[in-house]
């Protein structure tokens, strides 16, 4: 039997038996709940796209990743490639996936290290193992120079202070032979050329005056400026030119100021010139900065009465940062005797002299020691040996002309 249809106002008469519903919501409530539902349905689209995208990714990078035989440049673009892929994993799988890498990469090393020979591996050693040790090495001693090493070539010496700034050293640098007019300008010129604190000395040069050929015979002019700060640190100064003019042959320095005849000095007061002796029986010590650094010769502060005063105080170790004796104690003579310009040192049977490093400083200090007293040969009595370094010991040896060459 067929259910009978419902009649309009039937329908109307129901609705209106129906509880009354009311919506409190106001217009704009509704209109952007609507609008935010529109909202999700065009973002729906563009996150499925995303996905398809990633997933096209994990396809595409296993099956470059699976190939066998790729070339490096495959191999670069596959590690990008998964690089990419790591950033948009989560933070675990991120991490998983870097602890594989690293043990693959790990596998990997440790392959080659196999496969390297044992002279391989041992060579690798020693290029390591010697790199801290040229690093520390310590510079050979400054040889001294001697008349015959300088055959078409000529010495400049220059005294330089100590880092300290306690002595002043003589370092001589071999040039080729110039014209004695021009002695003063390469003198200049090695002053404003020198690196001093490579040495492990004060940057002291080049300085802040004129020097010019002096009207006298083995004199030099000396320019200096009214605000120069060498008026007032006058003791190192003066110093420091007096050893450096000595080894020129000078014999006396003039002063002016500004044009002005003489200059006011700190401490030595005013002065027109100062002489420069060329003898002041002082003893050699020894001097260097730091392991790295060259071991000098430096002359002393003082000077001795004699020639065999001035040997003992070379053993002495004077307490002073960076210097210390230059010779050794067990370096002993029983005499010494004088004939004009030849000395004699008659050595005791113990002692201890090597053809080594060390003993070369030595005797060289008392080379230069005995030409602080006038004397321009020495003889070694009764040596143990016969030749240390280029010093012949069964020879009367001509003292050097400069000491601590540096090139």
């Amino acid at each position: 039997m067929r259910k009978p249809r419902w009649k309009d106002n039937e329908i109307e008469d129901m609705l209106h038996q129906l509880p009354k519903v009311k919506d409190k919501r106001t217009k704009d409530e509704v209109y952007a709940r609507i609008h935010n539902k529109k909202r999700k349905k065009q973002w729906f689209p563009l996150i499925v796209g995303v996905a398809s995208l990633f997933l096209m990714i994990v396809l595409a990078s296993s099956l470059i990743i699976g190939k066998e035989g790729t070339t490096s440049k495959e191999e670069s673009s596959d590690k990008k490639l998964a690089v990419s892929e790591l950033k948009s994993l989560p933070d675990h799988e991120q991490q998983d996936a870097k602890v594989k890498d690293k043990s693959a990469e790990d596998k990997e090393e440790n392959s080659k290290l196999q496969s390297m020979s044992e002279e391989d591996i041992e060579t690798k050693e020693e290029v390591f193992d010697s790199e801290p040790v040229k690093k520390n090495k310590a510079v050979a001693l400054a040889p001294a120079i001697y008349p015959g090493d300088l055959k078409n070539k000529s010495t400049i010496t220059m005294g330089v202070p100590d880092n300290q700034q306690n002595f002043v050293i003589p370092i001589s640098i071999v040039v080729n032979r110039y014209d004695e007019s021009d002695t003063l300008n390469q003198l200049v010129n090695q002053m404003s050329d020198i690196n001093e604190e490579q040495y492990g000395l004060s940057d002291y040069f080049p300085l802040d005056i004129e020097i010019t050929q002096g009207t006298e015979m083995n004199t030099v002019h000396i320019e200096l400026h009214e605000d120069s700060k060498l008026l007032d640190e006058d003791i190192l100064f003066l110093h420091t030119m007096e050893v450096t003019l000595s080894y020129l042959n000078i014999e006396k320095m003039t002063f002016a100021t500004d044009g002005k005849q003489g200059a006011r000095f700190a401490h030595a007061g005013f002065l027109k010139e100062a002489d420069i002796p060329q003898q002041k029986n002082r003893t050699f010590l020894l001097y260097q900065n730091d392991e790295s650094s060259p071991k000098f010769l430096v002359p002393s502060n003082m000077d001795y009465q004699d020639f065999e005063e001035a040997l003992q105080a070379g053993k002495e170790e004077p307490d002073i940062e960076g210097i210390s004796s230059a010779i050794p104690d067990d370096l002993i003579w029983e005499k010494i005797s004088s004939d004009g310009d030849l000395v004699t040192i008659q050595l005791a049977e113990q002692a201890a002299i090597e053809n080594s490093e060390d003993s070369l400083q030595a005797l060289e200090a008392i080379l230069f020691i005995a030409k602080e007293f006038g004397f321009n040969r020495v003889k070694f009595e009764n040596a143990p040996i016969e030749k240390v370094g280029n010093l012949n010991l069964t020879e009367d040896i001509v003292v050097p002309k400069a000491p601590n060459q540096v090139n």
